[in-house]
């Protein structure tokens, strides 16, 4: 009997001193420091990765853990994640792990809102362009900025119409050429109206 009795105390003090000891290290962290970046953040297409800026109040905090995902469903599920940015135009869904260390508590995970939204293009031209009427048609010079696919449209107008030529032209007159990008996946459509002498 005293043995039993004698083994339940050995115990009850070792487990004491166990608790005390574990308390006593879990009071000398602090929480977690607060996340101060923006849970919506939206950037535009580079043809890079792109991660999300994740930012402590403190600067010594732990290293976050950040998991991408491609939807909403995917992040709560705990499905199809992974660590490395997104570089496509999409909407995105991410996990900040906020993990226990450098003195700090474990923090409660976060989620971010994020867009990569589509870029645009800049239509590279003179305003006027002139040539000289022999006979032969005249196509304006232009490119786009980038260079994207699919390929820039021209549609030549003689001047005060509104219905485009079936080619471009070769006989003397002022001409509106539209210089169109219809967009694609990664680039926002853009336009530019050019003028074409020919003199």
């Amino acid at each position: 009997m005293r043995k039993i009795v004698l083994w339940g105390v050995v115990v009850a003090v070792a487990a004491g001193l166990t608790g005390e000891s574990c308390a006593a290290g879990k009071r000398g962290l602090e929480d977690a420091p607060i996340i101060t970046s923006a849970t919506y953040q939206h950037t535009q297409y580079n043809g890079r990765n792109q991660p999300v800026e994740v930012k402590a109040a403190k600067e010594d905090a732990a290293p976050f853990v950040v998991t991408y995902f491609r939807s909403e469903e995917d992040l709560e599920r705990g499905l199809n994640g992974g660590p490395e940015p997104p570089a496509e135009v999409g909407d995105y869904y991410v996990r900040v792990e906020r993990p226990e260390g450098n003195g700090y508590r474990q923090g409660n995970p976060i989620k971010i809102e994020y867009h990569i939204q589509k870029a645009f293009i800049t239509i590279a031209a003179e305003p006027v362009q002139r040539f000289p009427c022999d006979g032969k048609i005249k196509e304006i010079k232009a490119a786009a900025e980038p260079p994207v696919d699919p390929p820039l449209v021209f549609s030549y107008f003689a001047q005060g119409d509104t219905a485009a030529l079936s080619s471009s032209p070769a006989k003397k007159g002022i001409y509106r050429v539209t210089v169109a990008f219809p967009g694609n996946e990664r680039y926002m459509g853009a336009s530019r109206d050019i003028e074409l002498w020919i003199e």
